[in-house]
């Protein structure tokens, strides 16, 4: 009887002291009292027993194994009002805390703490409230990313892939599936022009990304937006003045993994002449050959070569927050080396009882190096009178200066050639430096003339402007070959070969101006605004072009010279008078006049925006051609009715469902106008003045949740029908002469999955797009040695089935720690549009993973790691049909392939490692 009495006693006791040493939690998210956004890094704290915790990525905290009792909690956020509150803890608690904005008195004006524009909560929030289809990218996550231009940037949003440059920098935005040429760029909504010598387009890797306080993609227009754009719009807004003080400041440095292992071919960049004879002594001088520098010719071999990034930008208001300024500056210098496998099929085979192939004739190895210095500098300037006036400046100046030095080694691959080891070769070294820069500057001003009556002015001036003096090159001729001279293969002397000293600049000016006025009441008590506007903007295009061919001197006893450096070369100018009379030297003007009316009007959960824009283009050009010839002049004029209506229906506060529909174009660029012949690669090229512009009509749906303040699902689907979209084809029976064309009418549909999700330090962020076009356009084909004009259905250039990003997220908030390893997947596409019959050159599809990280202390610092490409992903591109010539074996080919190789390009990856100082 004892023995299970004590037991039981036994048994009791151990419950009780266990009951009395139970562990309790608590647990919430911080939200912002106004918005509900999650604040991020918010830290609650028990300073009575030293413990506290930050809020996560979802705006969640914990505080675990406390003892029961009672506690006072205390909840900061930088830019809100501290919290405490007091809880008596006798089990697990779910305690939220909703914190105020902090508030400002400016003359009986209250500014309310604003939301931090650069957070992923901010650009969300955007997206949501949105009149039209938008992706966003944050300051934040810009700064985070392991992109340094706009550019790269951008190819992490959903439906955006990029043609790159030679160097395999990001450059041109496709978006989806929609060439370079269907889209524009905006700085602060206001288009800049181009400094291409022939387009229209922007490349976006002269901006660089830290400047920017967010990238808006716009898929869908308004009637307030300019409508030449049937892919869509890359909008930059830069960085404004702040409500309070403000400083970013970032030094870096790195290098290219592939310089370390190959070196760096350096020319001197200062030795260029910057002006052609012709633009020297005018044009009835007669170049010598001693007008002609050697230097830029030379070639430094260096072994490492560090890059220097630095960044700055700093904010504030002053005199009782009515003025607001911000100044901000950015500078990279960046050195690449990369090889480069070139193969062009560069001449078309007849072939007795078949369709006619394409010839390999020459294959290269080339050499690249490229120092490219990126420069960036904005400041904008504002007064608020009052509350119902305010006046802003703002001006932006970029800089991307490239040199670029190109050693190759050409191979031929038809006869003499009798394979491996037996061939003539061709050695050729090039130097390019381009000189690119784009000004825009504009004055606005904001005005409340009654209530409900707003109005809203824009004057914008614009300069692109590009340089490329004294494009030189190079070459002589070699080999270990039989030339039907001598029996057995030998060494051929190097043969010194003619080549071009070339000078091409061009200048691109926009003059604009906006005006808006809007007016918001209720009728029926339905809210709504009443828009109004008009646009003018005058372009001026200049382009200067001027060849010189260098032809080779033989020997005094008429022998060929041989070759053996730049500075022994012998040569005489062969057109002593450049290029005098040509097409490529043009001037050409652009007015657009435009109208708009809107109506944005909310009928219970119905928000709707309609309306219809007005353009007016008119074209005219004028080049060096002579007087009598035809294509010297012309002019062209069209106008167009933009109808569109964006629907947004709003389930709940977190879900919306849009639907949209707008009419928009696409310009011929000034110089496909021009009906000139010029001499191209492989055939004459030409303009057409019957060219038509392209117009377009676009219909997209999209699901929305904004689970969170910085979480998201986008489920959509676009459809375009573009009618006269501008393709490059033959137009005449000898299939000698290429020239842009209307087509008919082409199709491009798709859908886009986008996923944002955030569970304490973790993040995960992914988005798909399939996009599939289509258009049918003449080609150039023989079948039994005649010649036919078959139609070929092909993808839209540059358009991808496939295009995926995904990143992982970690952030410790209370540690100071972000990391995120991110993953670009891009289809294959259709890099060139071959003139003849299913001899496209595709780019393989290709997966990137880039990497960075950031570490921030107490003191405002930071230190920030980057790695781009971390698995040397080349970029590679094929024609779809079997390696033909003959003689074999073909260099780069694979026996029994296909597929013909026709260009590999291996980049290597690039370190980058900074201190940042952020207050």
């Amino acid at each position: 009887m004892q023995r299970p009495l004590l037991v039981f006693l036994f048994f009791f006791t151990f419950c009780f002291s266990v009951r009395s040493q139970t562990l309790y939690s608590i647990k919430g998210v911080v939200l912002d009292a106004e918005n509900k956004e999650q604040l991020i890094g918010a830290t609650v704290s028990i300073e009575a027993i030293n413990r506290n915790t930050q809020a996560g990525l979802d705006g969640s905290y914990s505080l675990a194994n406390l003892k029961s009792g009672t506690y006072k909690l205390r909840c900061r956020f930088l830019g809100n009002q501290t919290k405490d509150t007091t809880i008596v803890l006798n089990g697990h608690i779910r305690l939220n805390f909703l914190l105020k904005n902090t508030a400002a008195v400016l003359n009986n004006v209250e500014i309310a703490g604003k939301t931090n524009r650069e957070t992923d909560a901010s650009v969300r929030k955007h997206e949501q409230n949105a009149d039209n289809v938008v992706n966003l990218i944050s300051a934040r996550a810009i700064q985070l990313s392991p992109d340094i231009t706009v550019a790269n940037v951008i190819q992490r949003v959903s439906g955006v892939s990029l043609e790159r440059s030679g160097n395999g920098e990001g450059r041109y935005a496709i978006i989806r599936g929609m060439d370079k040429r269907y889209n524009y760029t905006l700085i602060n909504g206001i288009k800049v022009p181009s400094p291409d010598n022939k387009n229209r387009y922007v490349p976006l890797d002269i901006f660089p990304s830290d400047l920017v306080e967010r990238i808006e993609i716009s898929k869908t227009l308004t009637p307030d937006m300019e409508g030449d754009a049937i892919g869509g719009v890359v909008n930059m807004v830069m960085k404004n003045a702040p409500e309070h003080q403000y400083l970013n400041a970032s030094i870096s440095t790195g290098a290219n993994q592939h310089v370390f292992n190959h070196g760096f071919n350096a020319f001197p960049v200062n030795a260029i002449n910057r002006k052609s004879p012709y633009e020297i002594n005018g044009p009835s001088y007669l170049a010598k050959p001693e007008d002609f520098t050697r230097d830029n010719l030379n070639y430094t071999g260096k072994s490492f070569r560090p890059n220097l990034l630095a960044n700055l930008s700093i904010g504030n208001r002053f005199l009782g927050q009515k003025l607001g300024v911000m100044l901000g500056g950015s500078y990279q210098n960046t050195y690449r080396s990369y090889t480069n496998i070139f193969v062009p099929g560069d001449q078309y085979l007849d072939q007795a009882n078949a369709p006619g192939v394409l010839l390999i004739k020459h294959a290269s190895s080339r050499d690249y190096s490229t120092q490219v210095t990126r420069i960036g500098l904005n400041a904008k300037v504002d007064y608020r009178f009052n509350d119902k006036n305010k006046i802003s400046a703002y001006a932006f100046h970029a800089i991307l200066d490239d040199a670029q030095a190109r050693l190759t080694r050409d191979s031929i691959q038809t006869p003499p050639r009798e394979g491996y080891g037996t061939a003539q070769v061709s050695y050729f070294g090039r130097s390019k430096y381009q000189h690119q820069s784009i000004t825009n500057t504009t004055i606005d001003g904001q005005h409340t003339l009654i209530p409900g009556l707003k109005f809203n002015w824009i004057g914008a001036y614009s300069i692109a402007k590009s340089n490329i003096p004294d494009l030189a090159e190079y070459g002589y001729d070699t080999g270990f070959y039989a030339d039907g001279t001598n029996p057995n293969p030998y060494q051929h002397p190097n043969k010194a070969v003619d080549y071009h000293r070339i000078w091409e600049n061009n200048s691109d000016k926009d003059l604009s101006g906006y005006a808006n006025l809007a007016y918001t009441n209720k009728l029926m008590n339905i809210p709504f605004t009443l828009t109004g506007g008009a646009m003018y903007r005058n372009k001026k295009r200049n382009n200067l072009y001027q060849d010189y061919l260098l032809k080779t001197v033989p020997n005094n006893d008429g022998t060929f010279q041989e070759w053996t450096n730049i500075y022994d070369f012998k040569w005489s100018v062969s057109n002593p008078d450049g290029s005098p009379e040509n097409a490529n030297t043009y001037r050409a003007t652009e007015d657009v006049t435009a109208g708009f009316g809107m109506l944005k009007f909310k009928l219970n959960k119905f928000e709707t925006l309609l309306g219809l824009r007005v353009e007016n283009t008119k074209q005219h050009y004028d080049n060096d051609l002579p007087v009598t010839q035809a294509g010297k002049t012309g002019d062209k004029s069209y106008s167009d009715l933009l109808p569109s209506i964006n629907i947004k229906y709003i389930l709940n506060q977190k879900t919306n469902l849009r639907l949209s529909y707008f009419a928009s174009i696409n310009r011929p660029s000034f110089y496909e106008l021009v009906p000139a012949p010029r001499k191209g690669d492989e055939y004459n090229e030409t303009g057409n003045p019957e060219l038509k512009h392209a117009t377009a009509d676009n219909f997209d749906i999209r699901y929305e949740l904004f689970p969170k303040s910085n979480e998201q699902i986008l489920i959509g689907a676009f459809y375009k029908k573009i009618h006269n979209p501008i393709e490059f084809g033959f137009i005449n029976d000898k299939f000698d002469t290429y020239a842009p064309q209307n087509f008919g009418d082409a199709t491009n549909f798709g859908f886009e999955l986008v996923y944002e999700k955030y569970i304490r330090n973790f993040g995960f962020r992914a988005n798909y797009t399939y996009t599939n076009s289509a258009i049918t356009t003449t080609k150039f084909q023989t079948i039994n040695k005649q010649i036919v004009a078959p139609l070929q259905k092909r993808p839209l250039q540059g358009q991808s089935k496939n295009i995926a990003n995904a990143a992982l997220l970690y952030k410790s908030v209370k540690q100071g720690i972000d990391v995120q390893l991110a993953w670009q997947y891009t289809g294959e596409r259709i890099a060139v549009v071959s003139p003849y019959y299913e001899l496209d050159q595709w780019q393989k599809g290709a997966s990137t993973f880039d990497f960075s990280a950031e570490k921030r202390f107490k003191n405002h610092l930071a230190v920030f790691v980057k790695v781009q490409n971390l698995l040397n992903t080349p970029d590679e591109m094929y024609i779809k049909q079997p390696p033909t010539g003959n003689a074999a074996p073909v260099s780069y080919q694979t026996v029994g392939s296909n597929q013909t190789l026709a260009s590999k390009s291996s980049y290597g990856q690039n370190y980058q490692l900074g201190l940042r100082y952020t207050l």
